[in-house]
């Protein structure tokens, strides 16, 4: 029985309904399809596209979002929102408060949407809108804004504002297709760097004290000195080192050496600026990396952190206080008046330096700061 189904009628075609196409003329039609787009910006977005695809890190790939993107495409002002619900971005993202209100992480989804309709896409509004009291509200003489969701899986985890002031940015359909494919290119970029950050971290971090090992340093240095350059803004790089270390190691154990280790870490980074960059280079020593300081204002801040090590009465937790001091070393790159060309000829500079600085500063007895310039520029 199960072989006597009927069949009849199955073939038999819909009366009124078009012609059935064959898999050929289906290819043919959409082939001759012709959609002109603006040919300016598809060229910017290419572009845009690919340096986002180059982005070695996280943080690269933030700095052409918050800082290539509005040049690039020539906006006023650029504008990124994204989902941290756990905090997980916070602790991936170095020195996030660099880039002000244009960076802003959420605890709640919920401001995210209110932006979008149901099924989020591309758009653009005008002063009038009130979601501009939402948007770029930070900014003065911004009349229009583009809304660029940014999804994973369906689900909003970020949300692109760009601002520009006149009429002269306008989108066909074309065109709106064209960033709404750009927005599904970031949000991949964006969700694949979190990814791959998550997993570069474990291999960046000092797992004692929770701050950057000697391999983010070199890391986070040679993106310094690059922006340092690009900003033609001073750099800065102190090398600390918990002075008689071998010493309380030798009379209190390596346990107790590493507890302070430990709380020195903790002490130096409750120091440091928001933009500064604290890492473990060794056993007892440290390096610390200051952005936009000169060698007088870093001066300030090393001595500000050696006299407050110096202060610092750490409990062991067993009813003994031990009190340390560190010695630093600090040397200064000025790109206006160094320039250079190789910066990973220059981050090498930098470090030899500063250990030099470090070793004269626990020369003179220790627990001072000690300052060495760097007197010939490899260009």
């Amino acid at each position: 029985m199960g072989d006597n189904f009927d069949f009849a009628g199955a073939g038999e075609e819909i009366e009124g309904a078009p012609p059935a196409e064959s898999g050929t003329e289906v290819w043919e039609r959409r082939r001759s399809e012709v959609a002109t787009v603006n040919r300016y910006l598809y060229q910017q977005t290419q572009q845009f596209m690919n340096m986002m695809l180059e982005a070695p890190d996280l943080e690269a790939l933030l700095e052409i979002f918050l800082s290539s993107m509005p040049r690039h495409f020539s906006f006023r002002v650029v504008e990124l929102w994204l989902l941290d619900s756990e905090d997980m971005l916070g602790g991936l993202i170095t020195g996030a408060e660099r880039w002000g209100k244009s960076l802003q992480l959420l605890h709640d989804i919920y401001p995210i949407q209110e932006l979008y309709d149901l099924e989020p896409d591309i758009e653009i509004f005008d002063a009038t809108d009130s979601r501009m009291f939402e948007v770029l509200k930070s900014e003065q003489g911004v009349e229009y804004a583009l809304l660029m969701p940014l999804m994973d899986a369906g689900r909003l985890i970020g949300s692109l504002h760009l601002g520009w002031q006149d009429e002269s940015f306008e989108l066909g359909e074309p065109e709106d297709a064209l960033l709404a494919h750009l927005a599904t290119v970031m949000s991949r970029c964006f969700i694949n760097m979190v990814e791959q950050q998550q997993i570069t971290r474990l291999t960046v971090v000092d797992p004692l004290t929770q701050i950057g090992n000697l391999r983010g340093f070199e890391r986070d240095i040679a993106r310094e000195i690059a922006r340092a350059q690009r900003a033609e803004s001073p750099f800065t790089v102190l090398m600390l080192e918990i002075d008689d270390h071998d010493d309380l190691a030798e009379h209190y154990g390596s346990r107790r050496a590493q507890f302070v280790v430990k709380k020195v870490a903790e002490r130096l980074s409750s120091n440091l600026r928001a933009t500064d960059m604290l890492a473990r280079l060794d056993r007892p020593r440290f390096a610390v990396l200051i952005p936009g300081s000169g060698e007088m204002l870093a001066g300030e801040i090393a001595e500000r952190m050696r006299a407050d090590v110096e202060d610092f009465a750490i409990d062991d937790g067993r009813g003994a206080v031990l009190q340390v001091c560190v010695s630093i070393g600090l040397v200064t790159w000025e790109p206006q008046q160094y320039p250079a060309i190789d910066m990973s000829a220059l981050a090498r500079q930098m470090e030899s330096v500063g250990i030099k600085a470090l070793e004269k500063a626990m020369s003179q007895g220790g627990n001072c700061v000690a300052i060495l310039r760097l007197s010939t520029m490899i260009l």
